[in-house]
């Protein structure tokens, strides 16, 4: 069988269809774009879990078969299971249902691919979802400033709010949107706080928001789905040589 990569994504993610169209321009063929429904959705589902290891086996609505042998790398951004309850099905039932759709949709991307850009966890389908105040606890550990925050069991809200005025996308312990930032202490402080908020929360792709008031530049979230086009061109060279390790090639 051919190898193949796959570009996982809910049907209005928009970057994730611009990082699909990237690689392809960049010589990484053949690239599937597919949305959680088609995966669930296949005509056909061999799922094994052994001693060994597991596998899949799928033939999706249009005759495509997809195996997890021949997935040579992903791009996965799904954040939820598609959970479409029967009619008839009782509360009870459809909290069933979706809790064990949402089980084998974790075991089927666990075994997808040896490289995956982001490899889910128990936390979250493409890497672990933290509520703010976990984010900023990370944070402030990398080296980001983080506002002061109050935390009690009266309130939810873990940072205090502040728009991100600036964000930066990490790749592999690489900064892209960086140039944006306002000057060169940023570069030299904030990009390599950034990069280690991502290793602290074992994430290969992480997005970081930040807000300048003109005089420091504050942590404001962090997310394993950013907007992938803040890193433009250069961001999909980075996932091409992440797939591949190989340069680019024109084409």
């Amino acid at each position: 069988m051919t190898a193949v990569w796959l570009v996982l994504a809910d049907p209005a993610d928009r970057a994730a269809a611009w990082a699909y169209e990237g690689p392809s321009q960049r010589g990484l063929r053949p690239l599937q774009l597919l949305t959680p429904d088609e995966l669930i959705r296949s005509a056909r589902q061999e799922h094994r879990v052994g001693a060994d290891g597991t596998s899949i086996h799928i033939r999706l609505a249009d005759g495509r078969p997809l195996a997890s042998s021949d997935i040579r790398g992903v791009l996965n951004r799904i954040v939820r299971a598609p959970v479409h309850p029967p009619v008839l099905a009782t509360r009870a039932d459809s909290d069933y249902a979706a809790e064990e759709l949402n089980a084998l949709m974790l075991s089927w991307l666990l075994c997808l691919a040896p490289v995956t850009v982001n490899r889910p966890s128990p936390a979250g389908f493409c890497g672990a979802w933290r509520p703010s105040a976990q984010w900023a606890v990370l944070a402030a550990r990398a080296g980001l400033p983080v506002p002061v925050t109050t935390l009690s069991s009266r309130t939810s809200t873990a940072l205090r709010e502040l728009p991100a005025t600036h964000s930066v996308v990490v790749l592999n312990e690489q900064v892209f949107g960086g140039e944006r930032l306002p000057d060169a202490r940023c570069l030299a402080d904030v990009l390599p706080a950034c990069v280690r908020l991502a290793r602290l929360a074992g994430t290969h792709l992480l997005g970081v928001g930040l807000h300048n008031d003109g005089e420091a530049m504050t942590f404001t979230g962090a997310t394993p789905v950013p907007d992938l086009r803040i890193g433009g061109g250069a961001l999909l060279d980075g996932l091409h040589r992440h797939f591949t390790g190989a340069p680019v090639t024109a084409g």
